[in-house]
């Protein structure tokens, strides 16, 4: 499918970026794919490195599958450019990718810096606080200052989360102030983070933008069936509908995050591939920006291949441009 929007890629920007990258993704005699981890994505990332190595294969790749962690580092001396499938601590957090700096092996996913700042959300609010629209928001270090936060500085309905995680896990939506509920769910934010997020509840529809070195390819409007927002059950495990182009969204409100999408990854020099997430409020045709996803999963539900898809690129090509992307960037910073 063309171009649809003004504000994406157009078809031979697409082509030529994808070409480029998978051309160079030849270069790379040997090339590791990193998954596991020990966050609680460990699951979704092995889903991830297994579809993304089986990709490598069919195209021709040597590639060799590293679940971590692993025992010895300078095992990873033998390859000469890592595909990174991490999530979530110790993955998108700029741990891994200053550990390859450090090695000198050449890397997908954004640079070290990059990374620590957008798993952040709390500090990512703050980087983007004047230069695009995001929900009202607080963070908290402790429970008492989470409810204090819930019962009397922020409106209902409102959203808590844990500030330094992902795939959805310890989110909750209080539509009341009850504090025994919410207690319970600032305690679940609290298995993941050391500090929760507290935002405003958006009521519009959900949608989010795939980029790949900094060019939006499209946009894809998520709608759970079985969940009133995005949960880990709605991204992983239930029922759905992914809808390329938006139906509910007004071409305006997407036109504006495709603008603000590119803007955030050249301000960051952010490269690779990213998705960036959005949401919306009823009556208000702003899109709000809620997080910029580093490494986006590469699952047979995941959104970026979905996207993709859309523009006419099929995942092995997908996976082969990302790998072309692999380089040392601290240096050029």
């Amino acid at each position: 499918m063309g171009k649809i929007f003004d504000n994406e890629a157009d078809d031979k920007e697409i082509i030529s970026t994808i070409n480029y990258y998978k051309n160079k993704s030849k270069t790379f005699k040997k090339v590791c794919v990193i998954m596991g981890g020990e966050s609680e994505e460990r699951e979704i990332s092995i889903k991830t490195g297994e579809a993304v190595f089986s990709a490598l294969l069919r195209s021709g790749i040597n590639a060799e599958k590293i679940v971590f962690p692993i025992l010895d580092i300078n095992y990873l001396k033998n390859f000469d450019a890592a595909f990174i499938c991490l999530h979530g601590k110790y993955g998108e957090d700029g741990t891994v990718q200053g550990m390859l700096e450090i090695l000198k092996i050449p890397y997908t996913s954004p640079d070290p810096v990059v990374s620590a700042l957008f798993m952040d959300k709390f500090i990512t609010r703050l980087a983007l606080r004047d230069l695009v629209p995001q929900p009202v928001f607080f963070v908290a270090s402790s429970e008492d200052e989470a409810i204090k936060i819930v019962m009397n500085e922020i409106g209902l309905p409102c959203v808590i989360k844990p500030n330094f995680s992902g795939s959805s896990f310890g989110i909750s939506i209080i539509r009341e102030k009850d504090e025994k509920k919410i207690r319970k769910a600032v305690n679940e934010a609290f298995r993941f983070s050391a500090s929760v997020l507290i935002e405003e509840f958006l009521d519009g529809p959900e949608f989010t933008i795939g980029l790949i070195e900094k060019i939006p390819l499209s946009v894809i409007e998520i709608v759970p069936q079985d969940d009133e927002f995005f949960s880990f059950q709605a991204k992983y495990k239930g029922n759905t509908n992914y809808i390329i182009p938006p139906k509910s969204i007004e071409p305006y409100t997407i036109e504006e995050a495709l603008k603000i999408s590119r803007y955030i990854c050249q301000r960051f020099n952010i490269g690779g591939a990213v998705r960036v997430d959005f949401k919306t409020k009823r009556g208000d045709n702003k899109p709000y920006f809620l997080e910029l996803n580093t490494i986006p999963g590469m699952t047979e539900r995941s959104l970026l291949p979905k996207i993709a898809n859309f523009r006419g690129i099929s995942f092995d090509d997908l996976v082969c441009a990302i790998l072309g992307t692999a380089s040392l960037k601290i240096s050029k910073r």
